[in-house]
């Protein structure tokens, strides 16, 4: 994982064509199985350790999450979506969700990666209608569930916070452009309305990155393979040797890829009484087995998040015929 690496676009568009011309753009690339490209189930020490001190940018994957979210929002809904428009959106909504697990599940390290994920989260977050100050919320327990898992899933930790950009003074003028916070999503990915920008060869693209399917076992046994990883090299750091904080390190990493493929396993629909089914009920076994762990909350509450967005595009891939998952979790979070 370098610095070259994240410089590389994740979801190019037809715009990003240079030439203007129809030479084919390669196909589009799963963020998440970027983000871990590389690194095998048995990694070295050095490259724990790598992961963990060379961070993605955060901002960009937070662009690409509202990119990917507003592009699927503006295809063909209804009778004028074609089977191609359908598996396009499917496609923009896993890659959406997969840049927002990775803004959610890496560590607050920068001022930077705070205003990612809080932009972010704003974004995202669930609206159920606001309600005076004098009225009780009209929420179900399901719908408080799912807010109290997005804001814990964007949790920026206890790192301190500066304020955000000055109030205008009495004589200062571009008050319509004047910035509402450091970092804004809307003014990185301005609200556009009308039709899809997407072109035929660009929904084919879309549509063929859902053909390229990952196994969910394997996700699954990354997931427990990295997390035994991170146990053993937590009691190892625990015996406060000359080398311990490097260790806790390399346990960050560790705790990182394994998070990243829970996230790829969740997002991605599986159809019923398959082996992908069965891996995303022990994914939800697992997880909810780190609730008594020193897991950061952050990623636990991220993955159960993303299990109940994962839903919203498993009834779109097939309605009748993926799985849906409403796990009763443990109540940390």
């Amino acid at each position: 994982m370098t610095n070259n690496d994240q410089d590389r676009s994740i979801t190019p568009m037809p715009t990003d064509d240079e030439d203007g011309g129809d030479r084919p753009l390669g196909p589009i690339r799963d963020p998440l199985a970027e983000a871990i490209r590389g690194i095998g189930n048995d990694p070295s020490l050095a490259e724990l350790i790598a992961v963990r001190d060379h961070a993605p940018d955060l901002k960009r994957f937070a662009i690409e999450a509202k990119r990917c979210n507003d592009e699927a929002g503006r295809l063909p809904y209804g009778l004028d979506q074609t089977k191609e428009d359908r598996m396009a959106q499917v496609g923009l909504q896993i890659v959406g969700l997969s840049c927002a697990a990775i803004v959610a599940i890496w560590p607050t390290d920068t001022i930077e990666d705070v205003d990612a994920k809080q932009s972010l989260a704003r974004e995202t977050q669930p609206h159920y209608g606001d309600t005076d100050f004098e009225v009780a919320p009209m929420l179900s327990a399901e719908d408080a569930v799912r807010i109290r898992l997005h804001r814990a899933a964007f949790d920026v930790g206890a790192l301190v916070v500066p304020p955000g950009p000055a109030v205008p003074a009495p004589s200062d003028r571009g008050l319509v452009t004047w910035p509402l916070s450091r970092f804004d999503l809307v003014d990185a990915v301005p609200l556009t309305g009308g039709s899809a920008t997407l072109d035929a060869r660009g929904i084919a693209r879309w549509s063929a990155f859902v053909e390229a399917y990952p196994d969910l076992t394997t996700l699954v046994d990354r997931f427990s393979a990295m997390i035994a990883i991170a146990d053993r090299l937590t009691v190892i750091a625990d015996r406060n040797g000359p080398d311990s904080a490097t260790i806790r390190r390399a346990v960050e990493g560790a705790r990182i890829l394994g998070y990243l493929a829970a996230a790829r396993a969740a997002i991605w629909p599986a159809m019923l009484h398959s082996p992908d089914a069965e891996a995303k009920l022990r994914l939800v076994a697992l997880i909810n087995d780190r609730a008594c762990r020193f897991d950061p909350l952050h990623q636990q509450a991220a993955i159960r998040h993303l299990v109940s967005e994962a839903n919203w595009i498993a009834k779109h891939f097939q309605f009748d015929g993926t799985l849906q998952l409403n796990p009763e979790w443990l109540p940390i979070v």
